[in-house]
């Protein structure tokens, strides 16, 4: 710990669940007498919660319907018996009325129009503060090495404190640990070591000797235990901070 008697440097990875317990103690202790704290860590709070939104969509694969399809058990045959209440016998005859049935489709069709509206303005709305409080969540891109796997690097408004959050990354060997690169002029230098839990997930403090504004990009490689000197194995996430 530094000299700083406030916990800046560790609100980044408290937000994201990802302190050790004495880590985590010293940040509730202090959080109790210090407003400039707890203020800082409600703007990580919002923006950790707002990750999703800066996730890219994923489309799902061509086949996706075919093999659900596949899947569902086949229809029993036309002769047995019907045993469950079949709720859609009491509904009208929409057949014998198309007015009614178009009506209905309508208003079906302008409910769904309003909500999918209200979803996105409430997406552009929340990116927007996220922009304004000066922090940014950067997601970062699948290599295709492990496919499903995805992170995040947040970076505060002054480029001082960061911290970085992972999931679907599988469990390594003992011996082999993930590691985080940051990127400046090619020169990589590590911001991180770490491992994750039994689901993938992981994350914590990055540790840079430069403000992280200086940094272009960064990458996230498997690694020996410990670190290494130099990026030395496979990448499995990565992308430009800028």
């Amino acid at each position: 710990m530094s000299a700083d008697p406030h916990v800046l440097e560790l609100l980044p990875a408290y937000a994201l669940g990802s302190l050790d317990e004495e880590e985590r103690r010293l940040v509730v202790d202090h959080l109790s007498g210090c407003s400039t704290c707890t203020a800082e860590l409600n703007a990580y709070q919002v923006l950790t919660a707002q990750l999703a939104l800066a996730a890219p969509e994923a489309r799902p694969s061509p086949d996706l319907k075919r093999r659900l399809l596949a899947r569902l058990p086949a229809s029993p045959p036309a002769s047995s018996k019907q045993t469950r209440f079949s709720w859609w016998r009491y509904l009208p005859n929409f057949s014998q009325k198309p007015a009614l049935a178009w009506g209905i489709a309508s208003f079906l069709l302008i409910l769904i129009l309003l909500a999918s509206n209200l979803f996105v303005w409430q997406r552009v709305t929340r990116l927007e503060a996220l922009r304004s409080g000066g922090m940014r969540a950067i997601p970062l891109s699948n290599t295709g090495l492990v496919p499903g796997a995805a992170g995040f690097v947040i970076i505060g408004a002054d480029g001082q404190n960061g911290a970085f959050i992972v999931d679907a990354l599988p469990t390594l060997e003992p011996d082999r640990q993930y590691q985080l690169w940051l990127i400046q002029n090619e020169q990589r230098t590590s911001g991180a070591v770490f491992s994750v839990d039994e689901y993938g997930y992981g994350g914590g403090r990055i540790r840079a000797p430069q403000n992280l504004f200086e940094y272009s990009g960064c990458d996230i490689s498997i690694e020996p235990a410990g670190g290494s000197p130099a990026l030395t194995g496979e990448r499995v996430l990565g992308g430009p901070l800028k």
